[in-house]
């Protein structure tokens, strides 16, 4: 029996701001190797989109009120 790992997490980050502003502030110093949506996670969810056809449906951003 085989098995692989999958990275379950949303689309988008979950902080405040943008994920440049985020990696920024939180990575200094990390090399970004490739272009990365506005609020793209960076942590990639890839894989188990195009394997098991997950979707990300509830962005917290519609739940989370700002403040």
């Amino acid at each position: 029996m085989g098995y692989q790992v999958f990275n379950a997490t949303n689309d988008t980050i979950t902080v405040r701001g943008t994920t440049k502003e985020f990696l920024e502030r939180e990575c200094p110093g990390v090399k970004i190797t490739r272009e990365m949506g506005e609020y793209e996670a960076p942590l990639s969810n890839r894989k188990i989109r195009e394997v098991l056809g997950f979707r990300d449906v509830h962005d917290w951003r519609k739940y989370v009120k700002e403040g």
